[in-house]
């Protein structure tokens, strides 16, 4: 087999096992450490057993600065998932503005200068589906690019 074949074979496999590998799991046995949990959300802690869907996410940044998605599975009834961020993000120092539980539940925190949303949506299995958003905040009078 020639270099240029070999090459583009091991580059193939190597990405036919990226992207067969699934979560990341908080807390389960093929887990993400709480230590690699906290460097990558810094100040939005996750719920136990919440695995991460790698696929559908996309950080920028790291620890209290980060923005972007973050794609959620959480096992668990939708009220106490809903619970969790309710509660938890103020303690992280997040400030709750606003909040709507129903089928599609939607949480809005802001901090500094980021604004973050909670969307939990029933799953299958008992999972609940959650996105975590995160972005720069928007002040009043500040101009467009």
């Amino acid at each position: 087999m020639n270099p240029i074949k070999c090459l583009l074979f091991i580059s193939f496999a190597a990405l036919l096992s990226a992207c067969a590998t699934g979560g990341a799991s908080i807390g389960g046995a093929n887990a993400v450490t709480e230590t690699t949990s906290k460097q990558l959300t810094g100040d939005v802690p996750l719920p136990p057993g919440a695995t991460i869907k790698q696929q559908e996410t996309l950080v920028m940044g790291a620890g209290n600065t980060w923005i972007g998605r973050m794609s959620l599975s959480v096992s668990g009834e939708p009220q106490s998932v809903f619970a969790y961020f309710r509660d938890g993000l103020p303690g992280s120092g997040w400030t709750l503005t606003s909040s709507s539980f129903a089928r599609l539940s939607l949480l809005t925190f802001t901090k500094a200068d980021r604004v973050a949303n909670v969307q939990i949506q029933n799953g299958n299995f008992g999972n609940n589906d959650v996105l975590i958003t995160v972005a720069p905040m928007v002040r009043a009078g500040a101009t467009r690019p």
